[in-house]
This record gives C-alpha cells, sequence and structure tokens, in this order.
C-alpha cells in the first residue's frame, strides 16, 4: 500500500510541474507597461499575462528583446506570444494573429518637445520632425500629425535627441511620458493625442488562432476581476475611478 502511495505522489507531483511553457517576448523599456527594475521585468503587461498564464495553466517563460524584433521572432518560432502594449494595426494582423485588447480605459499619448521650444500645440507640429519608437502607434499618430517621424529603437534615444534640440519633439504614450518628465530635464509635455480604444493586444502567430481566442477568452473573465482593477490602479492609477465608473454602469 505504502508504494502505491508513494507512485501516486510521484505522479502528482510530475504533473505539478508540468505546466505547459509559453514564451512571451516583451520590449522592457515602457513603462509602466513593462520595464526592468532591479533587473526584474515588472509592470502591468508582465503581471496581466502572469495572471493569464495561471488562469489556463501556461508556465510564462519571458524574453526581452527589441521592440521591432518581437513580431519576427514570433514567425520565426523563437518565441510563442508577444505582449508590448503593441497594438493590432491592420498591418500588423497580416502578419500574425491578435487576442482582443486588454486595455479596457481611455488612454492618452503626450506631445514633448525641448523646454527652449516655442511650440504649444500638437497642430504647430505639421511638416516638423517627431521622434517615435520603431513599430508603434506613435508612428502612425505622428503622419496623422501632417509631421515626419523619426523612428528610434527605443523612447530613451528619442527623448534624448530632443534635449539635444535634434527633433521637433517626441510622441509617447501618456503615462511613460510622465515618468520621463519626472526625471530627464530640458523637455516639457505641450498637448495630447486622445485615444478612446486603446487597442494593445497579444500577438500570435497565424496558425496559433486558436491560442488567440483562448487568451481573448481569459481577458474577458479577468477584465471583471478584482485582480485586474488591482493592475490598473497599480500601474495605471490616474484611471483608476474612471474604469471602476465605467465597470459599475455595467
Amino acid at each position: 500500500m505504502k508504494k502505491i502511495i508513494t507512485m501516486l505522489m510521484l505522479i502528482l507531483s510530475t504533473l505539478s510541474f508540468a505546466a505547459k511553457k509559453l514564451y512571451v517576448g516583451t520590449n522592457a523599456e515602457f513603462k509602466p507597461y513593462e520595464y526592468l527594475e532591479n533587473n526584474k521585468m515588472v509592470g502591468f503587461d508582465i503581471e496581466l499575462m502572469e495572471l493569464l498564464g495561471k488562469e489556463l495553466g501556461y508556465e510564462i517563460k519571458w524574453q526581452n528583446m527589441s521592440f521591432d524584433g518581437l513580431l519576427p521572432a514570433l514567425q520565426m518560432k523563437k518565441i510563442d506570444a508577444v505582449i508590448a502594449g503593441m497594438s493590432a494595426t491592420p498591418e500588423r494582423q497580416k502578419a500574425v494573429s491578435f487576442s482582443i485588447p486588454y486595455i479596457f480605459f481611455e488612454g492618452g499619448h503626450s506631445v514633448i518637445v525641448n523646454n527652449k521650444s516655442t511650440f504649444k500645440k500638437k497642430e504647430e507640429l505639421k511638416g516638423k520632425t517627431i521622434g517615435v519608437q520603431l513599430g508603434t502607434i506613435q508612428e502612425q499618430f505622428a503622419k496623422d500629425n501632417g509631421s515626419v517621424p523619426k523612428l528610434y529603437n527605443n523612447f530613451t534615444e528619442a527623448l534624448l535627441d530632443l534635449q539635444n534640440q535634434k527633433i521637433d519633439a517626441v510622441i509617447i504614450a501618456e503615462v511613460s511620458a510622465n515618468e520621463y518628465l519626472k526625471t530627464m530635464k530640458g523637455i516639457k509635455k505641450i498637448d495630447t493625442i486622445k485615444d478612446k480604444l486603446p487597442s494593445a493586444s497579444i500577438a500570435f502567430r497565424k496558425a496559433d488562432s486558436k491560442l488567440a481566442k483562448e487568451f481573448s477568452d481569459a481577458i474577458l473573465k479577468l477584465k471583471d476581476s478584482p485582480e485586474y482593477a488591482k493592475l490598473v490602479k497599480k500601474y495605471f492609477p490616474e484611471h483608476y475611478d474612471n474604469f471602476i465608473a465605467n465597470q459599475k454602469k455595467k
């Protein structure tokens, strides 16, 4: 009898360590979505993906890489999914599958200029050079504004060029802009571009559309949970009250 019990315990122990591994790529340079803190990846996307993985029985294995390298890595099967505040643009949807958006509150994007600049609103930047991170939705915002986007590997490089007056402005997600404005001198915010339907989604390979559906269902389940509300309060406190108010209307 003891042998049988021991065998059962060994089997159960083995099963407990047999969670499916999901290799997820991100770009940990986009606070508060994903960033490094004491050499550890943290942020809204990181904690959200861990919650989704737990719900669906996946052990999340993280890979940090450049933003513009994420989708190529996904297509070459170096990773299984991408979560990086990435919008499901029509162009990207031609190449990969996306989950439903996982942001359920209004977003904003800040227009940042050098302190010495005389620009006071985004309309004055038509024909001017605006720094954005390669492959981000801000590139489209710059084009829609009639500006000329200059592409960078990350927003830090763009803002450093702005400090040195090599470009006219930078467009960056509002919450990330606030973090940079706290620590970088010589720059200021002049305007905001509103995004009422933020479309940050999780990307999967085209062949993994069932996996995208699986995660979409889990996102819908999670969005009404106390855990999701806690993440909003922790990483997007300025949007928390509005988020809770909208949830109560449903």
